[in-house]
């Protein structure tokens, strides 16, 4: 049966404690008239206020001290030189009408205090004094000094500021008001009915149409709501129809996948025994090439080894033949001497077949039983590209190997050899087609990990392998000789070895008309597998 899954809208209660958690629209906006209200009139207020209190400190406070002062220093001197104390006293009590200045003192230079005049029981904040020296003729006869205080001017100016301030609030909360009912009655009701509305929907009632406040943008987005009803309402008529044959239908998809799943199997086990057959007919191929190449290599030291022994057999008949007339002690030395070099000749060109036979041996073993034992890699390497060289020569390519003596493994050499030939053989297959001198590096070292391991690797000089297919080919059945004698499956034997049964990993890089790299890391031990008998059939 097919589950059916429903939408349960959230409860009142949940959506209330929504809001709570993050702040509403209608908060929000409030907040941001407010603040667009507030911050500008506190901004522009407080400049207006800084910008007034300086102009009002200048024409109370600063120039009248100036003036002042100047006028002391203009009528001062004659009282001043003629020593006539009254007439100076009523210039300084002239001046000290004005409530702001709090003290004036007139000096002469020679007998100290003249004149002085100081109001009881005044604020000392904000205290402004300006000295001017008094000169007659040119010479300084004495100074005044007039003290004044800004702090009546500062009570004056702090009542205008509050009265402002007072007013511009009340204006400010007058705008903010008529903002906020606006918005109340313009924005807010409509999206609280528009809300009930969608909520209702989410419940599945679908019946009564969506409300239109006003024609505006807010009534535009109640037609489009009530639009997405009257579908919403079709495609879940068109739903219920659909569900009641759902089910058939599924069970018919069902007996169709079932069938077609069959199907895959069948063709899978077809696939995965082509593929066994492939696997089985690229080894024995391989193991024919092996055969083919050792003999041709065992051609040059056995046929040396007949003409030596046919050249022995001519030479021991003559004197034979001589024997019989008499031998001479020059033809006896001689006889012995050529016997002694072809015998020499004979013996290592036998040696060398030994060699030969015997390395194809350990590698035709090795490749058969899949036998598990410990090695030195730069000796099985040797081996295998011994047997291999005859196709090497004939293909007019080197071979050369860089492997350190010291590198012992405990894996199976047969696989390893199979790996190295399949991508020697890869190499001069794609890599030196049409070519002539190719070059393939086989070389290794020791990792520094944990556990140990060495990296083994085979380079070319070849045409490399183009970017669209470098990162196919250890794909099963890919080739680019398709038709041409290329089965497609020896870089993906060679993965799987590595990979399955040396336990190590293998990547390719590769560079148009550079050549390719394949670098292998195998651990120095492989691990045990009980079943790779049965993977190698």
């Amino acid at each position: 049966m097919l589950s059916k899954h429903t939408h349960h809208p959230e409860s009142p209660d949940q959506r209330g404690h929504a809001r709570q958690l993050t702040l509403s629209l209608r908060n929000a906006i409030v907040l941001g008239i407010g603040l667009g209200i507030l911050i500008p009139a506190i901004l522009l207020g407080t400049m207006l206020a800084s910008d007034s209190y300086q102009r009002e400190f200048d024409v109370r406070v600063r120039s009248p001290l100036k003036q002042y002062a100047g006028m002391l220093e203009q009528t001062m001197p004659v009282p001043l030189w003629q020593v006539d104390a009254t007439s100076a006293q009523s210039f300084v009590n002239s001046v000290m009408l004005n409530p702001d200045v709090v003290r004036i003192v007139v000096e002469d230079a020679a007998l100290g205090r003249f004149v002085h005049a100081e109001q009881a029981n005044v604020q000392k904040q904000g205290l402004l004094s300006e000295t001017r020296d008094i000169r007659k003729d040119g010479a300084v006869i004495g100074r005044v000094t007039i003290e004044m205080s800004s702090h009546l001017m500062e009570q004056e100016f702090l009542k205008k500021f509050l009265k402002g301030g007072l007013a511009i609030l009340v204006q400010l909360l007058i705008s903010f008001f008529l903002l906020w009912l606006l918005f109340q009655r313009r924005m807010m009701r409509p999206l609280q009915q528009l809300q009930r509305d969608v909520d209702r929907l989410g419940q599945g009632q679908l019946a009564d149409a969506v409300s239109v406040a006003r024609a505006d943008e807010l009534g535009s987005l109640a037609l489009g709501v009530d639009s997405m009803r009257l579908r919403l309402g079709e495609l879940m008529h068109e739903q219920a129809s659909h569900n009641a044959t759902l089910e058939q239908r599924v069970e018919d998809r069902t007996r169709q996948l079932h069938a077609s799943n069959q199907e895959l199997r069948t063709a899978l086990e077809d696939l995965n025994t082509a593929h066994a057959e492939i696997q089985r007919s690229d080894r024995l191929a391989a193991l024919g090439s092996l055969v083919a190449g050792v003999a041709h290599e065992l051609n040059t030291p056995i046929g040396n080894s007949v003409t030596v022994a046919s050249t022995i057999h001519d030479l021991s008949r003559e004197f034979n033949k001589k024997m019989e007339q008499g031998v001479t002690r020059a033809a006896l030395q001689n006889y012995v001497d050529n016997n002694l070099a072809a015998s020499d000749i004979l013996l290592r060109n036998l040696h060398s077949a030994a060699e030969l036979i015997g390395s194809f041996k350990r590698v035709a073993v090795d490749r058969t039983s899949a036998q598990r034992r410990v090695f030195l890699l730069d000796e099985v390497i040797r081996e295998i590209l011994l047997t291999i060289g005859a196709g090497i020569k004939r293909n007019v390519h080197e071979i050369r190997m860089d492997i350190p003596p010291e590198i012992r493994m405990d894996a199976y050499p047969g696989l390893l050899g199979q790996i190295i030939s399949n991508l020697i053989n890869n190499a001069i297959l794609h890599g030196f087609e049409g070519r002539e001198n190719g070059l393939i590096d086989v070389s290794a070292r020791l990792l520094d990990t944990e556990p140990a391991s060495v990296e083994l690797s085979v380079r070319d000089n070849g045409i490399g392998i183009a970017g669209a297919n470098l990162g196919r080919v250890f794909d099963p059945f890919f080739t680019t000789k398709l038709g041409q004698g290329g089965s497609g499956l020896g870089l993906n034997i060679v993965y799987n070895l590595v990979s399955d049964v040396l336990g190590g990993s293998i990547h390719v890089e590769s560079q148009p008309e550079i050549g390719s790299s394949f670098i292998m890391q195998l651990p120095l031990c492989a691990p045990g597998h009980e079943d790779m008998g049965r993977r190698l059939l």
